[in-house]
């Protein structure tokens, strides 16, 4: 078969399938909206799932206090996050390159219920190294902010009238793939453990 015939092929009218033949449009779901419970729940199940530890936070304050009592437990004496991000607490552990960070922290812009997703938005001192060097990473976020879906997001940054941030995120779990025998390996692009802290409300 010729270059020209070939194309002619793949050619076909909108709705047709590659025959030509119309396709009616598939019908479009919709999904009741979840109620603030049931979007807490599924996100942290969802979490759960993709091996992340998930812990419920009152306030900003107490979101702190468990991240300190992670890095005592761990032994961890530098940790790498935005400098809006600091407290006293962490101030002696804090170090600004994150590659030489044994635990990052970040601001989750929202997490999306359906997927387990947390969704950052870097620029300016919001690096996306924070989340992407060190071995272990871990995210506030506000429960407010967890969505239904992905489309919801999506729908909200396309309503947005000012410039995007130069780099949206999204990170479902630890870092993994499975392209080699299909044997799923963590943590070969970036962090193998993360943490997610929901609070509940701001300060």
């Amino acid at each position: 078969m010729n270059r020209a015939a070939f194309l002619a092929r793949l050619r076909r009218p909108p709705g047709a399938d590659q025959r030509g033949v119309p396709v009616a449009p598939r019908p479009r779901v919709q999904r009741p909206p979840l109620g603030d419970a049931q979007r807490l729940s599924l996100f942290a199940a969802r979490l759960k799932a993709l091996g992340v530890v998930v812990e419920e936070s009152a306030t900003l304050d107490a979101a702190r206090l468990a991240v300190e009592r992670l890095c005592d437990a761990r032994g961890w004496a530098r940790i790498a996050c935005a400098p809006s991000l600091r407290w006293p607490g962490i101030r002696d552990r804090w170090v600004e390159d994150a590659r030489d960070a044994q635990f990052g922290l970040s601001a989750a812009a929202c997490g999306v219920a359906g997927t387990g997703t947390v969704v950052l938005r870097h620029g300016g001192a919001a690096r996306r190294g924070y989340s992407l060097l060190p071995p272990v990473t871990g995210f506030f976020v506000y429960r407010p902010d967890i969505v239904d879906s992905l489309g919801d997001v999506l729908r909200t940054l396309a309503a947005e009238t000012t410039a995007l941030p130069p780099c949206i995120t999204f990170v479902s779990g630890p870092s993994n793939t499975a392209d080699i025998a299909g044997v799923r390996c963590v943590g070969v692009h970036g962090p193998g453990e993360v943490f997610v802290w929901v609070i509940a409300c701001g300060e």
